[in-house]
């Protein structure tokens, strides 16, 4: 491999014919007179378009069909063979390392004429990168390239809002999982949210707990509080401004009138005070849509007391599978207010909350106030979707971390490419060409030098497996 050109940031590497090469890779250019090295990130790879290309090709194609050909003295043949099959990659600068110390600029060029191109596997430019500093709570997230683990660190996910996605299929749970369980090892609060009740396999370990709303998760108003109903009412049923101003007194006059408060008592109050029917109608009708939850309980003795959680146990999943539409939003919300809620007050420690199919259930009403806030009273989220424009903008601008799987839709990559602390050309080229279980990953995590990672495996069940009908067919 030789250096070619620089244009801006991208240096072009013409790789000979016997080189091999991967978009995602990083090669290291070495110019020892100076002692200065830059590392540069392979994101395309084409045939290289020499002057008097398709002259030289059309003259091969002549000698073979000529008796000129078996007597190729100058070995033309040869020379424009070695021609057609050399590569132009493109890479991208992402710093230099002057006498062993890595920086992210560079203020000089190694020689084009004496330097030397080989590959440096991603794990080498990490470690390169953190200057030999230990890693606090190490999570092996998974191998480079060249068969290296990959180590990230936890503290890094830390403080930060992390983005899990990519086309179905890809192997996003898989490493949401392998996050959950590596977080909960080094004691760090995690919380689940399990659309698909695919993460069951995580209990397993005995040190993460499923929860499922009607066995061992319930909640009765009185618990929940007047602010945390209202925003159910309002965020989640749409009840108007006016129903809602009106059901804070309401709320006040039920809570005069005994200790604990019921939807049946709610409902009884609303009959007897409100004597505007359309209002009165309106909060009815939710206040019976809160009641036929399965979350919702009467029973004083059986609430579920989320500052009581981590006391014993460091992980949860929390069970959406089986709850309809309105009922999976309505526990959202719930989980989000009353955990909000705990954090402000310091009653319960900072947490990860992981997010699974989060554009089942997201709304910007309910979410940003969450992201906006975070970092003060530390509710860390980890979205994992295979629809990151359904996120909503909020979300993007405020992106830490992004672990990106294999896109082929254009939009999700023009997209991801805005929102990311990375050039477009890097998450646009190479997102597209990676195989089923790896990663690109972008950000703090991996100290902002972008890594292509094959996901670990799990030392647990990973269920969450696509049923097949001809797969089930033959077992049967």
């Amino acid at each position: 491999m030789r250096v070619f050109r620089k244009i801006g940031d991208v240096l072009e590497i013409l790789v000979f014919p016997h080189e091999k090469i991967r978009k995602g890779e990083y090669l290291l250019v070495e110019d020892r007179s100076k002692e200065l090295s830059l590392i540069v990130q392979v994101i395309e790879i084409n045939y290289i378009d020499a002057p008097g290309m398709l002259e030289d090709l059309v003259r091969e194609g002549i000698l073979k069909d000529s008796i000129v050909y078996e007597n190729d003295l100058v070995d033309v043949g040869r020379t424009t063979r070695f021609l057609r099959d050399t590569k132009l990659a493109t890479t991208l600068i992402r710093g230099s390392i002057h006498r062993n110390i890595f920086s992210p600029v560079y203020s000089d060029l190694p020689s084009r004429a004496f330097s030397s191109v080989r590959k440096i596997s991603t794990a080498e430019i990490i470690k390169y990168v953190r200057n030999g500093s230990s890693l606090k709570h190490p999570i092996p997230i998974g191998y480079d390239f060249d068969g290296n683990i990959v180590y990230v660190d936890a503290v890094k996910l830390d403080g930060c809002l992390s983005l899990i996605t990519g086309m179905k299929g890809s192997g996003k749970s898989h490493l949401a999982k392998l996050l959950v369980l590596s977080l909960v090892e080094h004691g760090a609060p995690v919380i689940v949210f399990d659309l698909n009740g695919e993460y069951v396999g995580l209990g397993e370990n005995g040190r993460i707990k499923v929860l499922e709303a009607g066995k061992n998760l319930s909640f009765t108003l009185s618990y929940l509080g007047r602010e945390t109903v209202l925003k159910l009412l309002t965020n989640v049923l749409g009840l108007p401004g006016v129903s809602a101003n009106l059901f804070n007194e309401i709320w006040s006059l039920a809570e005069r009138g005994r200790r604990s408060i019921t939807v049946d008592y709610l409902i009884s109050v609303v009959n007897n005070v409100v004597k505007n029917l359309m209002i009165r109608d309106a909060l009815i009708s939710r206040l019976m849509i809160l009641g036929s939850s399965r979350f919702i309980s009467d029973d004083e003795n059986n609430v579920t007391r989320l500052e009581e959680l981590f006391r014993d146990t460091k992980g949860y999943i929390v069970i959406l599978k089986g709850l309809s539409s309105v009922e999976r939003r309505l526990l959202v919300e719930v989980f989000l207010s009353k955990l909000t809620d705990l954090l402000e007050k310091e009653l319960i420690p900072p947490l990860f909350l992981f997010a699974e199919e989060a554009h089942m259930y997201v709304r910007n009403t309910y979410w940003e106030d969450i992201i906006t806030r975070m970092r003060h009273f530390g509710l860390f989220v980890v979205f994992i979707t295979n629809q990151p424009d359904s996120l909503g903008q909020q979300v993007f601008r405020q992106l830490d971390n992004l672990f990106i799987f294999r896109f082929q839709n254009d939009h999700d990559l023009d997209m991801l490419s805005r929102i990311s602390n990375i050039d477009s050309d890097t998450v646009k080229s190479i997102a597209k060409d990676l195989r089923r279980g790896k990663t690109l990953i972008i950000g703090p995590v991996v100290d902002w030098i972008p890594s292509v990672v094959e996901v670990g495996k799990l030392s647990v069940n990973p269920m969450g497996m696509t049923k097949r009908v001809f797969a089930y067919s033959k077992a049967t």
